[in-house]
């Protein structure tokens, strides 16, 4: 009787822990594809940004030129849409996803740059926001409140019309830098609505009449 009792402590405990160890492989396997997964995503992206860049370089020789912009709004909106998926699975302050926005970003404000040339030379009428947001614990619930906000706005008013920036304040860029001493950006979030500086978190209700 008593070896019959430890035959089967010795058998479940054999199951238990075989079962265990196929656990911790299936759960490895899961963790190796989706971190592949990932790497795929974040070089395609890489490659995307490459491509954008060009576009955007083409784009300069007729800068008036009826399709350019709404096909690099709806490209940047994509790209954009991919390193927040990135940011969210490996975290905000992960190191490649900072590598990442920083080219991203880049673009942004040439594509910013671009929009006002159209503004000024081709008579064309935009409404440009650059949203300066922060992922720091102390600003980060006020930043994404105001991304809300604008959000919004940008569903309202739709993409054609309105050009939303989103611009991670804490990132080394000399051009983020200089736009920050530009507009005397010292609070975050802080929003630029046709170069009306809005500090601080502003309810929707305070930007309406600039829409």
């Amino acid at each position: 009787m008593e070896r019959k009792t430890a035959r089967r402590i010795i058998s479940a405990f054999s199951i238990a822990t075989l079962i265990f160890l196929l656990g911790l492989f299936i759960g490895e396997s899961i963790m190796e594809s989706k971190a592949k997964q990932i790497l795929d995503m974040s070089e395609k992206v890489r490659l995307e940004i490459q491509d954008l860049e060009l576009q955007q370089a083409l784009s300069s020789y007729d800068p008036c030129g009826k399709s350019y912009l709404n096909i690099l709004s709806a490209q940047l909106d994509e790209m954009g849409t991919k390193i927040s998926f990135l940011e969210e699975t490996l975290g905000k302050n992960d190191a490649q996803v900072l590598e990442l926005k920083k080219p991203y970003t880049m673009l942004m404000i040439r594509h910013y740059l671009l929009v006002k040339q159209r503004i000024e030379k081709c008579n064309e009428n935009y409404i440009t926001i650059l949203f300066f947001y922060s992922n720091k614990r102390e600003y980060i619930t006020e930043s994404e409140k105001q991304g809300y906000v604008l959000g919004y706005f940008a569903d309202k008013y739709g993409y054609e019309k309105l050009k939303v920036y989103s611009i991670d304040a804490d990132l080394d860029l000399g051009v983020v830098k200089m736009l920050k001493e530009q507009y005397n950006i010292t609070i975050l979030p802080t929003t630029i609505i046709n170069e009306k500086v809005f500090a601080g978190f502003t309810e929707k209700e305070k930007f309406e009449e600039y829409f």
